[in-house]
């Protein structure tokens, strides 16, 4: 049979050697960048070369689960767990969460109760999928009084961090207003953890909120429409710190520079929407770079930098104490 046009164009396509592993490194380039949109798209073609490929399959599907396509990456890791492709516990662990974020915890329950039930849950992976379990059964059971969760002070005090998060949590696909009272209420107690005020100052955000509200946190206080606010991360200085560390950092020394970066956005998530009071880049660069030296346990000479970088002493020394503190609240949580 005569093969038409479009048989011989599609016949002519020539793919060039080691195109899928090219389009893998440059995803994992995007990915270590941060640019989860990117790495998405480039782990995608790579997946279409080879579409069951472990490595870049599971690759494709953090990456989509990092750039928030929450539905495109369930469909992705409910394709790899049938056809048994990655790291089994590793692509139930992300589809899981993934799952978490759609706040479909009826599906989180149903998945571990199979798991559990087959009895084939390796050891290390017990404690965290009972733990996952537990806190999707209390979000299910509160969403049949709330329709009715009132976020009562005094209750919502008693619970721990991780409780308190997705208690949190459950609220982003519900009407806030019967608990706006609550939450503005949290904003302004200097006892409620940071991180958590973050969390609610998000979920009124993105619900539009746009009466005034007082947020007091750590010595920081102020008054901010939700609606109005910026997302967390793109507070100006905190990218500025985080461009000049890349510039000093990102080739002498990446694994140091992804370190610090990412210390630098829990230090913005905890401290939103305030930034630090001294708005003295070369400050606060000099002051994550100090606690890169601390972290690697190098000699540098802290009088001889300040100078260098133009900073008064004192003033970098307070600022290290801050970021120490920051790090000892966001650690444990992020």
């Amino acid at each position: 049979m005569k093969k038409n046009h479009y048989d011989r164009e599609e016949d002519n396509i020539i793919l060039f050697p080691g195109l899928k592993h090219r389009l893998y490194e440059k995803g994992i380039e995007r990915m270590e960048a941060n640019d989860f949109q990117e790495a998405a798209n480039m782990l995608r073609q790579a997946k279409a070369l080879d579409p069951s490929n472990d490595e870049v399959c599971t690759a494709f599907l953090v990456a989509l689960y990092e750039s928030s396509a929450y539905e495109e990456a369930k469909l992705i890791a409910s394709e790899l767990l049938h056809e048994g492709i990655g790291d089994y516990y590793e692509i139930t662990d992300i589809y899981l969460m993934i799952l978490i974020q759609l706040n479909q915890h009826d599906q989180v329950v149903h998945t571990l109760e199979m798991l559990f039930e087959e009895k084939e849950v390796p050891k290390e992976k017990m404690e965290h999928f009972q733990t996952i379990l537990g806190l999707s059964k209390k979000v299910l059971a509160n969403d049949e009084q709330a329709k009715s969760i009132s976020i009562d002070y005094d209750y919502f005090n008693s619970l721990d961090l991780q409780e308190q998060t997705f208690q949190l949590g459950s609220l982003a696909d519900k009407n806030i207003h019967p608990y706006l009272d609550s939450l503005v209420l949290m904003l302004e107690d200097k006892q409620a953890h940071p991180f958590l005020q973050t969390i609610i100052l998000n979920v009124l955000r993105e619900n539009k909120i746009s009466q005034e509200v007082f947020v007091r946190k750590m010595h920081y206080k102020g008054t901010f429409i939700p609606a109005e606010l910026s997302e967390v991360g793109e507070t100006s200085l905190f990218q500025t710190i985080s461009n000049a560390l890349e510039v000093k950092l990102e080739h002498d020394n990446p694994i140091l520079f992804m370190q610090l970066d990412d210390m630098i956005k829990r230090h913005a998530f905890i401290l939103y929407p305030f930034e630090f009071e001294k708005d003295n880049a070369n400050l606060w660069t000099l002051a994550y770079r100090g606690l890169g030296y601390e972290m690697y346990g190098d000699n540098w000479n802290t009088e001889k930098l300040a100078s260098e970088f133009n900073v008064r002493l004192e003033d970098l020394k307070d600022a290290m104490m801050l970021l120490t503190e920051l790090e000892q609240i966001s650690s444990p949580i992020i």
